[in-house]
């Protein structure tokens, strides 16, 4: 199933490139799922995580798609995973915070996976770009991509604390947001 969705999200995600970058965004994708693997043995999780951006990012893809193609509990999670992208930035990051601390631990794995995936991306660019790697972004304010972030590590604390991943990231925020 893992391969399959790896397939899957590939083909979805074609031509597509992690912003501000020439690195193809299918790498982002299978990180996190990679991520969620040192979490999880469950091959269904696993395989949300590598579609997680599909319904959110890429024509074609609904909950519907991903149920028919890998089972209803792989759709829920990804679509559990989605953001509202006709809300403004603030709204749907905002929305992500509240959602993650509530939602079922499986999709908090994905969530912190996702962006454990971006905060390695930062913190791989930030000392080569400095303070133009903001502009990248649809929110060009480093504080508010902060603010983000440290949203979401103090809304898993409580589900992940001790988690090698979970620690990653939390001292990946502090070293690039403070």
């Amino acid at each position: 199933m893992i391969d399959k969705a790896i397939e899957f999200a590939t083909k979805a995600h074609e031509g597509q490139f992690r912003k501000g970058t020439k690195r193809p965004y299918i790498v982002h994708p299978v990180e996190v799922g990679d991520i969620v693997s040192s979490m999880t043995e469950d091959e269904e999780i696993i395989s949300a995580a590598v579609l997680h951006d599909t319904i959110e990012d890429c024509a074609g893809v609904t909950e519907e798609v991903l149920a028919r193609e890998f089972g209803v509990r792989v759709a829920v999670m990804v679509a559990q995973e989605s953001e509202d992208k006709t809300k403004t930035w603030v709204e749907r990051k905002g929305a992500t915070i509240r959602h993650i601390g509530k939602s079922p631990v499986e999709v908090q794995m994905i969530g912190l996976a996702d962006k454990l995936s971006n905060m390695r991306d930062i913190d791989r660019d930030y000392p080569v770009e400095g303070e133009n790697l903001w502009n990248r972004f649809r929110m060009k304010d480093k504080e508010m991509i902060g603010w983000y972030y440290k949203g979401i590590r103090d809304a898993l604390a409580e589900s992940f604390r001790g988690v090698a991943a979970y620690e990653e990231y939390c001292r990946l925020v502090e070293k690039n947001f403070g």
